[in-house]
């Protein structure tokens, strides 16, 4: 008996030393890349046309807002310096009458009031009111396309180009003049994305898992999506055609004639960002990369991080019925062989997503015991000193301006209590999908 419980514990610790093994050479791998994308980033604004130039581009930028009156005034002083830079052609904030609220304001009522100042001096910050009740907002995304169109329909669908961004969202100055320039460059791209820093709110009730969830995602941002829109702009093999990426839903730019061919922004599930991305890459639209950033924040809480990672898991869970959506609206232009590759390759995210948790965690504590008993190895310390530093990596740099005021010890702690909760809510997400349930709550906290 005793043999047998020695032989499996050195099995356990064998297989511990190798996931550490392999994890380890992932971080390598993800500091190289990061290093990359942060050189990247273009330190003076690119050359542009500006708006209204003859020929040039028509950009819309559309801000879908629900149960938005904590952020109304800032998104509205906001954009309402775009405008007056004259970066981009008209900014549309879209409410919802979805939104109730008895007994006080909504946010069409704050911003109705917000903009009554402004006047004529701001005719290009429009508010529009969504009366069709749809569970996502793709139908308030529509609506602003329709004005757009409306506005700017002698130019035409090849030149007007519709931007998605969240109430929070504040993308740096250059992102327009450098969407102008790729525009230029590359006329056969319909479909742009820009990087993203996640930010922690400075609002009150900010937990200590911000921290860390602001470092997680702008690390994931800088390494994997980067890596994988380079290589899926490469397509010339099998594992780059099938590289998993796809839009954000915020910091995304499409143009009006693909969204005219596609029948507007998605609405057959959760998550229009990921599925207007996954409608493109089976359509055989290239999606381009923009290095200046969209600046974001993340949940406050770690109840709000397990429900807003709750539904963007159930959202990648939805590749498959993107799959079935397009062939019945014949859009797929893939080989067969490449889309099943495609389709394992996206499952594969979220199935790992939430499974890293959990293995690392049984790793650390097979490896606790085997020290208890006086029973570990030289390697197994090792092994198990590389599983506990693989959460806390991305935090040993900065890689925004918050993140290096921050400090390094609270970047540290931070992603310590961010990242089994993410892996947590894969669980929720996971039974949701199996049994048909919602798909994501009525709206992801802030």
């Amino acid at each position: 008996m005793g043999s047998d419980t020695r032989v499996r514990s050195s099995r356990v610790s064998s297989a511990a030393g190798v996931l550490a093994a392999c994890l380890t050479v992932r971080r390598v791998l993800e500091s190289r890349q990061v290093r990359r994308s942060l050189r990247a980033v273009p330190s003076e604004a690119p050359a542009a046309s500006g708006t209204g130039a003859p020929g040039g581009a028509r950009v819309v930028c559309v801000v879908p807002m629900y149960e938005e009156t904590a952020l109304a005034e800032a998104t509205v002083r906001f954009w309402r310096e775009v405008l007056r830079a004259k970066d981009v052609d008209a900014v549309v904030l879209v409410t919802t009458a979805k939104e109730t609220a008895p007994g006080g304001a909504t946010t069409h009522t704050l911003l109705r009031e917000l903009l009554a100042p402004g006047g004529a001096a701001h005719e290009n910050l429009v508010l529009l009111h969504c009366e069709e009740v749809c569970p996502y907002r793709a139908a308030q995304l529509d609506m602003a396309v329709g004005w757009a169109r409306e506005r700017f329909g002698p130019d035409g669908d090849e030149r007007l180009w519709i931007g998605v961004y969240n109430a929070d969202s504040r993308p740096h100055p250059d992102t327009f003049g450098e969407l102008r320039t790729a525009i230029g460059a590359g006329p056969q791209v319909r479909v742009f994305q820009q990087l993203v820093d996640y930010v922690v709110p400075e609002r009150e009730g900010t937990g200590a898992v911000a921290a860390g969830n602001a470092v997680l995602q702008t690390w994931w941002t800088l390494s994997h999506y980067v890596a994988r829109n380079e290589r899926g702009l490469d397509g010339g093999s099998l594992w780059a055609r099938t590289s998993p990426f796809s839009t954000f839903g915020h910091g995304e730019f499409v143009r009006a004639d693909f969204l005219q061919r596609i029948g507007g922004f998605p609405r057959y599930a959760y998550a229009d960002g990921l599925l207007l991305g996954w409608v493109a890459r089976l359509a055989g639209e290239p999606i381009g990369l923009l290095v200046n950033r969209d600046v974001a924040e993340v949940p406050r809480t770690g109840r709000d991080l397990v429900v807003q990672q709750t539904a963007w898991l159930r959202g990648l869970l939805n590749f498959g019925v993107t799959v079935d959506w397009c062939r019945r609206q014949g859009l797929v232009r893939l080989p067969d062989n490449d889309v099943r590759v495609l389709r394992a390759r996206h499952l594969a995210i979220p199935v790992t997503w939430g499974l890293s948790t959990a293995v690392v965690t049984a790793g650390i504590v097979a490896e606790v015991r085997r020290v208890i008993r006086g029973r570990s190895s030289a390697a197994g310390l090792a092994a198990m000193a590389a599983l506990a530093a693989y959460p806390a990596v991305p935090a040993l740099a900065a890689t925004t301006r918050q993140q290096s005021a921050m400090g390094r010890g609270r970047r540290v702690a931070g992603v310590l209590a961010s990242w089994p909760v993410e892996g947590l809510a894969f669980w929720p997400a996971l039974y949701g999908h199996l049994r048909h349930g919602q798909q994501a709550p009525a709206k992801t906290p802030r």
